[in-house]
């Protein structure tokens, strides 16, 4: 069985994981990066792409019930939910995060 070497594993891909791989990586470090999304296409796959807050469910939000539901901590860390949330995970627990690997 093959065995690799890093110097830094960052788990997810977005705004946060990808610049911290993207400086790592710059600072000579060899870097694994975990994602567990699909693929997105560019362009293809920004469903909300030149679209005006006012062409959108809710005018872009979302409904003050869901907000509540799935994105208790988000709404207060200054995350855009306006028209992404497609890209997000919310903040409830799901049944994957007991499951046994």
């Amino acid at each position: 069985m093959a065995t690799y070497d890093f110097d830094a594993i960052v788990i997810g891909s977005g705004i946060s994981g990808g610049w911290a791989a993207k400086e790592l990586c710059e600072k000579g470090m060899k870097v694994l990066m975990l994602d567990r999304g699909r693929m997105v296409e560019h362009r293809k796959d920004y469903i909300t792409e030149g679209k005006g807050p006012w062409q959108l469910p809710y005018r872009g939000n979302l409904p003050p019930a869901e907000v509540e539901r799935d994105y208790v901590m988000a709404k207060w860390g200054g995350a855009n939910l306006t028209g992404q949330t497609h890209y997000y995970n919310n903040d409830r627990l799901n049944p994957i995060d007991f499951e046994n690997s």
